[in-house]
């Protein structure tokens, strides 16, 4: 499933791609990093890795202008991906968690949990009857 983050609300900031490979290089050493050459592409990089504490493989991107963050995995590793990048951008500014659909959709906030985003995505409607 993919999931996205993005500003939720416009701005200005962007995320700046040579500064976030370091961090992504720091966070994970078995991290696969592809910067996108083509300037048409959607994505400015690409990533790919399986860490312990997560299931399986989860893959990103970051989008082209710098605002965003496509993520294609299980909920659960996109989630904890979710709050570990939330630590590492500026608490002022806003950010929101949602699926490709927008069916669901969470604001990040400093002190969100990955169980809380699991919640808003796992939710069952009741049907009365």
């Amino acid at each position: 499933m993919q999931y996205l983050i993005t500003p939720s609300q416009s701005t200005n900031w962007q995320i700046n791609p040579p500064e976030f490979i370091k961090i992504l290089s720091k966070q994970w050493s078995d991290i696969k990093i592809e910067k996108v050459s083509n300037p048409d592409d959607h994505y400015a990089l690409e990533w790919s890795l399986k860490p312990p504490q997560m299931g399986v493989r989860l893959d990103g991107a970051l989008h082209q202008d710098g605002q965003g963050i496509s993520l294609d995995g299980y909920l659960e590793d996109c989630a904890k991906f979710a709050i570990w990048f939330r630590s590492q951008v500026p608490t002022i500014q806003e950010l929101v968690f949602y699926d490709q659909g927008y069916n669901h959709s969470i604001e990040l906030k400093n002190d969100t949990k990955d169980v809380e985003i699991i919640e808003v995505f796992t939710e069952k409607t009741m049907v009365i009857v």
